[in-house]
């Protein structure tokens, strides 16, 4: 059973745990972008830090076609050797990445993955402290203006999340988790812009002052 099943635009490659393992060996480190959704973020992560072994990973296979696609060209027209975009759950990820990742960045969740974050579910916050190494930085970044009217049938029964909420229940929640929150905050609209998402240009798009809600947390050892 290969341990990583990796998205190449139509088709579904399998990459064993030698393979995984040279290819990790050439790189510095590894960064895991959870709910990757199309694969823009972890692209754009990729192409920042060339010496970063970077995965994409998501349940929704379809939607990852076209980056991986990109990411399969020659370096001269976009392709990126460094990224891999991963077909896997973040409650059952690869065994491959569990305790390797230096960085986890869950970017703008949607689904059962933001229900998971904002209601400390053990499942999510158990897969996404696996794929951390000890001391490796977690950073999450939820849309906040998704509880404004109109507010989505998806979110509806979901406790809105704000600044003052993280502090006082997602803390010490993450904390039982393995994960311990060191910064909340509001993010600036230049650094929104800058987090090379389609879903959060879709989400900032005619805000004057788009919310969206920085968590950090640092995975406990």
């Amino acid at each position: 059973m290969p341990a990583v099943q990796v998205v190449r635009g139509r088709r579904l490659a399998e990459l064993s745990a030698p393979e995984f393992e040279a290819l990790l060996a050439r790189h510095r480190s590894l960064a895991v972008d959870v709910g990757t959704g199309d694969g823009r973020f972890a692209y754009g992560l990729a192409r920042q830090h060339p010496d970063r072994l970077v995965v994409g990973l998501d349940t929704a296979r379809d939607r990852m076609r076209e980056i991986s696609w990109r990411a399969q060209r020659k370096p001269s027209r976009g392709g990126l050797p460094n990224l891999l975009l991963v077909w896997a759950s973040v409650e059952q990820p690869p065994p491959e990445l569990r305790g390797r990742a230096d960085e986890v960045h869950v970017v703008l969740p949607w689904g059962r993955l933001l229900a998971g974050l904002v209601l400390a579910s053990p499942a999510v916050l158990d897969g996404i402290r696996e794929l951390a190494a000890p001391g490796a930085s977690v950073h999450l970044v939820l849309g906040a203006d998704v509880w404004s009217d109109p507010i989505p049938t998806e979110v509806r029964d979901l406790p809105e999340v704000t600044v003052e909420h993280a502090h006082r229940v997602l803390a010490p929640a993450y904390r039982e988790r393995g994960l311990a929150l060191v910064e909340a905050r509001q993010l600036e609209p230049d650094e929104i812009a800058g987090l090379r998402s389609s879903w959060a240009r879709r989400l900032a798009g005619g805000r004057l002052r788009p919310r969206f809600v920085s968590l950090r947390a640092l995975a406990c050892g």
